[in-house]
């Protein structure tokens, strides 16, 4: 029996890139069920049906913006209502839009902070309220950025976002 075996997962950010095979590992490895979250359905649902039918593993698509809360919380309501619980958070969505010091507008800031760092932390605030609920010891995963503590002056908004992310993360 594997680590991942029957335990129920939800990854942002799963329908395409690292989120995408963190999903797949997740079904390659024995979870029971996945919730994955993106903004794009169509390309949610493929990438929910194709990992559903190569592992068996059943896959539910949100469609979601994260830069909402509102969102956030259905995503999270979403694996309770279809599994009933959530043994495991993969937070791996996030925009590397460019902006210095200089040029990032509030605007810019505001949606970089929305979805890297604000996003996380109330999908952490409702999956842990359930693991809670159901005793369940579960397992919350925060993709940060070497860029989070070297900077990189192109990127600063998103630099920001990530090192606010990894305090989160020593938070939890």
């Amino acid at each position: 029996m594997g680590r991942l075996d029957n335990k129920i997962a939800v990854v942002t950010g799963g329908t395409q890139g690292l989120g995408a095979e963190v999903a797949r590992l997740f079904a390659e490895r024995g979870a029971r069920g996945l919730v994955i979250c993106g903004r794009s359905r169509d390309k949610g649902e493929a990438k929910a049906r194709e990992i559903t039918e190569r592992y068996g593993t059943p896959v539910h698509f949100v469609s979601a913006d994260l830069g909402e809360v509102a969102d956030c919380r259905r995503v999270i309501a979403a694996a309770d209502e279809k599994f009933g619980r959530i043994d495991a958070l993969v937070n791996v969505a996030a925009i590397t839009d460019r902006g210095t010091i200089l040029d990032t507008d509030e605007a810019l800031f505001d949606r970089m902070f929305a979805i890297n760092t604000r996003a996380p932390f109330f999908l952490i605030q409702d999956a842990v309220k359930l693991m809670l609920r159901d005793g369940v010891e579960g397992t919350i995963v925060n993709i940060s950025s070497m860029s989070s503590m070297a900077g990189q002056p192109f990127i600063a908004a998103y630099c920001a976002s990530k090192g606010a992310l990894d305090t989160l993360t020593r938070n939890v």
